[in-house]
This record gives C-alpha cells, structure tokens and sequence, in this order.
C-alpha cells in the first residue's frame, strides 16, 4: 500500500482497491480534524480483516493545501508494524 498516487485517477484506484482486498471488510471512523489555511490533519480509527489478519489502529493524515486545493496527502500509521504485516503480502 505504500507509494506515490498522483492524481485523482491514481488515488481514487487506490481507495476503489480497499474493499476488494479487504471483502468489504475494510473501514474508518474519524476521530478529529485539525485545520488551517495551508494544513489540515485528520485523526482516524482504520479497521477491517485480510486474509486472516485484522487491522484496528489510529491513523494520522496530514494535508498541504494549496489556493484552497489539497495538494499532498502524509498517512502515518501509529502502528506501523501492524499496518504492514495486515498490508503486506502473505
């Protein structure tokens, strides 16, 4: 899961991918947003089941803004070993 996506086609195949690697299991609960003009975070629970993994962590995005357009997105797990082991190939 991890890498660039550029664009909207890139990140919308990315998001589209969720559900089919997850049966539908994947899901995410927001938690709390910070903002201002130029950044914006968003705090939220990510959960769901893989091929016999599961996933229930917190997650951080962190948002650059620009002219009003978000124009990079950070995701950072605050379990990284978690978000790869239940990520990553068998």
């Amino acid at each position: 899961m991890a890498g660039a996506y550029r664009g909207r086609s890139e990140i919308f195949r990315f998001l589209g991918s969720l559900p089919k690697l997850t049966a539908g299991t994947y899901g995410s609960r927001l938690i709390d947003v910070l903002a201002s003009d130029e950044r914006a975070a968003a705090l939220y629970r990510a959960f769901g089941e893989r091929d016999g993994r599961s996933l229930d962590i917190d997650q951080l995005l962190l948002f650059t803004i620009t002219e009003g357009l978000v124009t990079e997105v950070l995701a950072l797990p605050n379990d990284p070993a978690a978000f790869d082991e239940f990520w990553g190939a068998e």
